[in-house]
């Protein structure tokens, strides 16, 4: 996993975050304790930092394996629709200092790694997807249906984003700690079971 979490910014035009860089360091715990990830932590990272860490796991990763890539920051929005990353050092006003959606996904294409999930808590994160529909309702399907959609998404290659908005700005602090996105998230690793299904089918 590659968790980034941003509260500081280096230009005076990007406000400084409340629960970026805590939403961070408590999901790269979580994963490792949990669920038993080998986690890269970057916190208040620069584009050059970020992008080194992405780079450094695609040159790591093998086609058995698989990578959640968390980043809690500012996001911007160009007049392109075209979505962004901020990093500490992003200027404002200035895409070329910040990281595109495009780019973390050219990223994404070259890893060999089977399974790929992409966590963006951002201002206008939803431009990473145009997909809102689920694919399955697990309320709906039963045990057989089930486990023949896991195997067949345990076998398959996939890129898959969750994001904390559409093309709008969204809340940076939310209940304690950690913003609204971060919480439900965390609430949602520490109360699993059907991921432990999930691995256990894969295993």
């Amino acid at each position: 996993a590659v968790v980034t979490g941003n509260n500081t910014y280096r230009d005076a035009g990007y406000a400084t975050l409340q629960s970026a860089a805590n939403d961070a360091s408590a999901v790269a715990a979580l994963l490792k304790s949990r669920y038993g990830y080998d986690t890269t932590l970057v916190l208040n990272g620069s584009r050059l930092e970020i992008l080194t860490a992405l780079n450094t796991m695609r040159e790591k990763l093998k086609a058995e394996d698989n990578l959640l890539i968390y980043y809690a920051g500012h996001g911007e929005i160009d007049g392109a629709g075209k979505g962004y990353w901020v990093p500490s050092d992003g200027a404002s006003n200035a895409p070329a200092s910040w990281i595109s959606n495009a780019a973390v996904s050219d990223i994404l294409d070259t890893m060999p790694a089977r399974h790929v999930l992409v966590v963006a808590d951002s201002c206008y994160s939803g431009t990473m997807t145009r997909a809102s529909s689920p694919v399955f309702d697990a309320g709906s399907m039963g045990a057989d249906k089930w486990a023949g959609w896991v195997k067949s998404m345990v076998n398959g290659r996939s890129r898959t984003a969750l994001t904390s908005g559409g093309v709008m700005p969204v809340p940076d602090t939310g209940s304690g700690r950690h913003s609204y996105f971060a919480r439900a998230f965390l609430n949602a690793l520490q109360d699993n079971k059907r991921l432990e299904t999930v691995v256990a089918m894969r295993d």
